[in-house]
């Protein structure tokens, strides 16, 4: 149909790309007088509809003040506009996300729906960064606790004993309270206080309770970053929603070890810190231009660094040794299925959608880069696990910012 026939209500019958092959809106996207402008704005001239069914999505926002309502799906279709919209679990998170945004719109949250716009071509003439030099040289494994290396191999010797684990966390008072905070908290909700290491490891595991030391340790790493630059504070608040979605849906799916998972989450984005620390000017430039346009993220850092936060964040796990499954998870979390085993990245990437279409903190996206429909079909999740993961974020993330964050 063409661009000047269309009317606000109708569904995308497939996707929108721009020339280059770039998406602009997904598949069930429900067309709004702001999508019809965005369309004649990038010289769309056709589009397939629907017909005329109107958007199955229109009652999103059901207990909301009709205003707020109105608001709050404005809001969350320009996000999730890059997004499979036919896709039930899409669906399950569209509503869940205007549920949310219309009660963060209530408290006085300045939410607006995001800008889009073509992108422009600032940082393109700029060299491509070297991630394999800057991971090995710039911030070489002598700069990291010595901690670290040593959780690393626990994590990846089933033999260890629950000893040689508590040992090495006891070295250092600060992680060892942290995660005594930890394991006291609702996240496990033991009946009794565990009071030492020792028993935390007995009773959670080696490898799990490794797992959990070694996400701290590498949060602590990056703690010197400038405020000014980088929101640290949402950028970490979104990656423990991140990582309690990702531990919430492995356990859904009745995966063991779901601390793994948690650890993948906590870690996904690290790489844009990476970037804040070595290049902020290019990184700042990254956040600007995906603010003004709607730009993926990985978009700008590709054109802005030679590189997405993606590669960064795998590139540098991988110079530290930290397991496989930590590396892959950080590496393709936006492309799950470019995994040499793509179960841990597909966790971690629904978890990281939830958790960014709900306004769980935030890392800089303002338009939400797709859900792997593809990748999450390989899950077999079970109907209604968006609400669920989407609840135990909600029921737990205050207790984790509090452990994690403090008064930061």
């Amino acid at each position: 149909m063409k661009v000047g026939e269309l009317r606000p209500g109708m569904l995308l019958a497939q996707a929108v790309r721009d020339v280059n092959g770039r998406l602009l809106m997904g598949e069930g996207t429900c067309l709004t007088e702001r999508f019809l402008g965005v369309l004649k704005a990038w010289g769309i001239a056709e589009v397939a509809v629907q017909g005329e069914k109107t958007c199955s999505l229109a009652d999103a926002g059901d207990g909301l003040p009709e205003s707020l309502a109105a608001r709050a799906q404005e809001i969350c279709a320009v996000r999730l506009s890059r997004c499979d919209l036919a896709n039930p679990v899409v669906q399950d998170v569209f509503h869940l996300a205007v549920a949310r945004v219309g009660h963060l719109l209530e408290k006085g949250a300045p939410l607006v729906p995001p800008t889009l716009a073509k992108p422009g071509d600032e940082g393109s003439d700029l060299a491509p960064l070297d991630m394999e030099q800057l991971a090995t040289e710039d911030l070489p494994m002598d700069a990291m606790p010595e901690v670290l290396a040593r959780l690393a191999q626990i994590m990846e010797n089933p033999s260890a004993s629950p000893a040689e684990a508590a040992d090495i966390i006891q070295c250092d008072p600060g992680l060892a309270a942290k995660l005594l905070k930890m394991v006291n908290s609702p996240l496990y909700g033991f009946p009794q206080r565990i009071d030492t290491i020792s028993r935390a490891v007995t009773i959670i595991g080696v490898q799990q309770l490794s797992a959990l030391a070694l996400g701290v340790t590498v949060m602590g790493v990056f703690r010197s970053i400038p405020k000014n630059l980088l929101d640290t504070r949402q950028f970490w608040l979104h990656s423990l929603a991140c990582a309690c979605g990702a531990r919430a849906l492995a356990s859904a799916l009745g995966l063991p070890n779901t601390e793994r998972y948690f650890v993948g989450g906590l870690l996904h984005d690290v790489g844009q810190l990476f970037f804040f620390l070595h290049v902020p000017e290019r990184a700042r430039l990254v956040l600007a231009q995906v603010r003004a346009t709607g730009e993926s993220l990985q978009s700008a850092e590709r054109r802005c660094l030679g590189a997405d936060h993606g590669q960064a964040g795998g590139t540098l796990l991988a110079a530290w040794q930290l397991p496989a499954s930590l590396v892959q998870a950080a590496a393709c979390h936006h492309d799950p299925l470019a995994a040499p085993a793509p179960q841990d990245a597909t966790i971690v990437h629904v978890a990281d959608f939830i958790a960014e279409a709900l306004h769980f903190g935030s890392n800089g996206q303002s338009v939400l880069a797709p859900l792997n429909t593809a990748a999450l079909g390989m899950l077999h999740v079970p109907p209604g696990v968006a609400a669920q993961v989407a609840a135990r974020i909600e029921e737990q993330l205050g207790q984790l910012e509090s452990i994690f964050l403090g008064g930061s």
